[in-house]
């Protein structure tokens, strides 16, 4: 296989990986209404973040942030519109942002090119995720987050990470490699890495679970019984 086609077949399973990463969390807005744990702030600069980059995927013609981004803005600006109802908050703050950031975004175009689109991109993808960290250190409950969500994403941006990496794209290796990071951390406090072994451990998911975890749980054994 060429290196450009491997290349661009990275960025496609990036894309569509990407795809469905608001989903989990618009269906669970959709069937529950418990969004404790959300941040609003977050899900409308994940809207203004996601318009960003498809801008940047039309200027530069990148199939892979097309693909990702047109459906990736829908799930975005659903999330907002729930999140607003379910938290009994004004829509009126994400139009504001909205009408804000579009001249915003076309300035930097105008001035700087794609390069400066992506910057911009980078800039509000890695600034959205800030209210959701402050929201889950807090130690509030987090029961309205959806744990696919951020699985999701964070594979999602390790593979952008190394589609970055391979074309060149500086903005698009930043963000996604620190999204990893910031990702994980609302991940760890929605479902604790010890709660989430004490689970497969006990078969909530199944013999694979089970098996998943069982080195784990033989090296555990082992060390008690050397220090005993």
């Amino acid at each position: 296989m060429p290196v450009t086609t491997l290349i661009s077949s990275l960025g496609l399973l990036a894309a569509g990986l990407g795809v469905f990463c608001g989903i989990p969390q618009v269906v669970r807005l959709v069937r529950d209404p418990d969004a404790t744990g959300l941040s609003y702030p977050s899900a409308v600069l994940g809207a203004l973040a996601s318009a960003t980059w498809l801008s940047y995927g039309v200027a530069l013609r990148d199939p892979a942030q097309l693909v990702a981004n047109v459906p990736g803005i829908v799930c975005a600006v659903l999330t907002v519109v729930l999140a607003a109802k379910r938290l009994g908050l004004p829509l009126r703050t994400a139009a504001y942002a909205a009408a804000g950031w579009a001249p915003l975004v076309a300035a930097a175009f105008a001035l700087g090119g794609v390069v400066v689109v992506g910057v911009l991109g980078t800039t509000v993808s890695l600034v959205k995720m800030l209210p959701q960290i402050l929201t889950v250190v807090r130690r509030d409950p987090v029961h309205g987050l959806a744990p696919a969500t951020f699985v999701l994403t964070q594979v999602s941006a390790t593979l952008w990470t190394a589609y970055g990496l391979a074309t060149g794209q500086w903005s698009v290796v930043v963000c996604s490699a620190v999204t990893v990071v910031l990702a994980g951390i609302v991940l760890s406090r929605r479902c604790p890495p010890l709660a989430v072994a004490r689970a497969l451990h006990e078969g909530r998911f199944g013999v694979p679970g089970q098996l998943l975890v069982r080195p784990f749980v033989l090296a555990r054994r082992a060390g008690l019984t050397l220090a005993a």
